[in-house]
């Protein structure tokens, strides 16, 4: 019998050195619901997962953007995209050397008698320090503006819980704040074409041209393995087409052509000089 065991054994352990280990990647719902998720970011999720899915078990998941934070803050193996970089969450996740994605940065809006006087770039902190009041995501971060949001956070609306999106813009048509920061294709989502007709919105000084979101995830063994890997495959002439579909498929050719500027500048111009 003991013989028998042995042998058994000695037939499971290859099977069990060579299994993949398991990783999920959480697709957040930010203006999508469960039942209408963006085809562009599934499709580009999909060439990275695919790739992976030689070495690693990868699932995927839809969850809301509180859940998926603490889901990377903790000791379950999962993994996102197009996740902001700020000092809290890079002792928190761990992240990719180059952004998943750039896209369009945060504006201020308002309604037009509001914004009529104003110059085309606001500042946020000459807007605060004239007592403007604004609604702010309690569950994303404003990065540059973080510091100063929580100065002056008596002149600050927050905004928490189910549908915090769809709540952001139209606090401006109800009179509750002067200003949101938020992203135009976001408030396009949520308000009619009427009601985004009543606003108007500025660039915002203390801001670059475009965000910057990477890859990410938990700060355990198998985060840290998954990240090395999409490190190297953002590296590759693989992922260029990926890349640059993405980018093209959400913006503008001017604009997708500026954001592929910046990647063949700042990170590997061997792999995107096409």
């Amino acid at each position: 019998m003991k013989i028998l065991i042995l042998i058994c054994c000695a037939f499971m352990l290859p099977s069990l050195v060579y299994a993949k280990q398991a990783v999920t990647f959480l697709s957040y719902e930010y203006f999508i619901t469960a039942k209408e998720k963006s085809i562009d970011d599934e499709r580009y999720l999909a060439a990275f997962t695919k790739v992976l899915s030689h070495k690693f078990k990868v699932e995927q998941h839809t969850t809301n953007v509180a859940r998926m934070l603490k889901q990377l803050s903790g000791q379950t193996d999962v993994c996102s995209f197009n996740i902001l970089k700020t000092p809290q969450r890079k002792k928190q996740f761990i992240f990719s050397a180059m952004p998943s994605s750039m896209f369009l940065q945060r504006r201020v809006f308002a309604l037009k008698d509001t914004l009529k006087d104003l110059p085309e770039q606001v500042s946020i902190s000459k807007l605060l320090a004239n007592k403007h009041t604004f609604a702010t995501l309690t569950s994303t971060s404003y990065q540059e503006l973080d510091s100063m949001l929580t100065m002056y956070q008596h002149q600050i609306v927050p905004i928490i819980g189910a549908g915090d999106f769809s709540r952001l813009a139209k606090l401006l048509l109800h009179k509750r704040v002067d200003m949101i920061i938020d992203y135009d294709v976001s408030v396009k989502h949520f308000l009619t074409s009427q009601q985004y007709a009543e606003l108007d919105s500025r660039e915002i000084i203390e801001y670059p041209e475009f965000n910057s979101g990477y890859f990410a995830c938990s700060r355990t063994q198998v985060g840290t393995q998954v990240i090395k890997q999409i490190d190297a495959l953002m590296q590759s002439a693989k992922m260029h087409q990926p890349i640059k579909q993405y980018h093209y498929a959400n913006f503008d050719p001017e604009i997708a052509e500026r954001i592929m500027t910046i990647y063949k500048t700042y990170y590997k111009p061997s792999i995107y000089n096409d």
